[in-house]
C-alpha cells in the first residue's frame, strides 16, 4: 500500500516538472521551490516536490526539507520540451499512482469517471473519499496534460500509445517423434 504522499496533490504537471529545473539552478527547499514555480508558499512547494518524487525526478531528505535530482532528473533538465514530453509520458506509465489508473482506462471501453479514479487511488493508499476525489483531479489533469487520456461525456478514455500485448504462446509440444516411424 502507497503512504498518502505518494499520490500527488500538484495540479499542474508542467510545474512538477519544473521541480527538477529549480534543483538543477540550486533551489532545494520547498520554499525556494514554491516561489521559483511561480507564487507558490512553501505547502505549495512540497506538495509539488512531492510529486516530482513520485514521477522519478528528484529524492527528498528524510525532513523532506531539502531535494536532490535523481539521475533520470538531472538528464531531464537537459532535454527539449518534447523529449520532456516523452518522458513524463513514460514515467506516468511506469510509476503509481499513474499506472493503475492507466491500467484501468485501458481495460474498459466506456472510459472512468472521476469517482471510479478516486476509488482505484483509494485502493492504493488509505484516503478518505473527499480526498481522493482531489487527488483523482490530478491524477486526470496529468493524464490529459500529456495526452494519455482525454475526456469523453463526462468520461475519461485512455487515448495514449498502445502498449505490448502479451502474445500467446502456443502450448510446447513435448512428444518426441522418432525419426523413420
Amino acid at each position: 500500500m502507497l503512504a498518502t504522499a505518494d499520490i500527488p496533490q500538484a495540479d499542474m504537471l508542467w510545474d512538477v516538472a519544473r521541480v527538477a529545473e529549480a534543483i538543477a539552478r540550486g533551489r532545494v527547499t520547498a520554499e525556494e521551490i514554491g516561489e521559483y514555480i511561480g507564487a507558490k508558499g512553501q505547502r505549495q512547494g512540497l506538495y509539488y516536490m512531492q510529486a516530482a518524487r513520485i514521477i522519478g525526478l528528484i529524492e527528498m531528505g528524510e525532513q523532506t526539507e531539502a531535494a536532490r535530482l535523481t539521475k533520470f532528473g538531472l538528464a531531464f533538465t537537459r532535454y527539449n520540451r518534447a523529449d520532456q514530453r516523452a518522458a513524463l509520458r513514460r514515467q506516468l506509465l511506469r510509476y503509481e499512482p499513474t499506472r493503475s489508473v492507466i491500467a484501468a482506462l485501458r481495460d474498459t471501453l466506456e472510459g472512468l469517471t472521476r469517482h471510479d479514479v478516486a476509488r482505484i487511488l483509494q485502493q492504493l493508499a488509505p484516503l478518505a473519499e473527499s480526498t481522493a476525489l482531489r487527488r483523482a483531479a490530478t491524477v486526470t489533469a496529468w493524464l490529459t496534460e500529456i495526452g494519455l487520456a482525454d475526456w469523453r461525456d463526462d468520461r475519461l478514455c485512455y487515448c495514449g500509445p498502445a502498449l505490448p500485448v502479451a502474445i500467446p504462446q502456443p502450448p510446447r509440444n513435448t512428444m518426441s517423434f522418432a525419426s523413420g516411424v
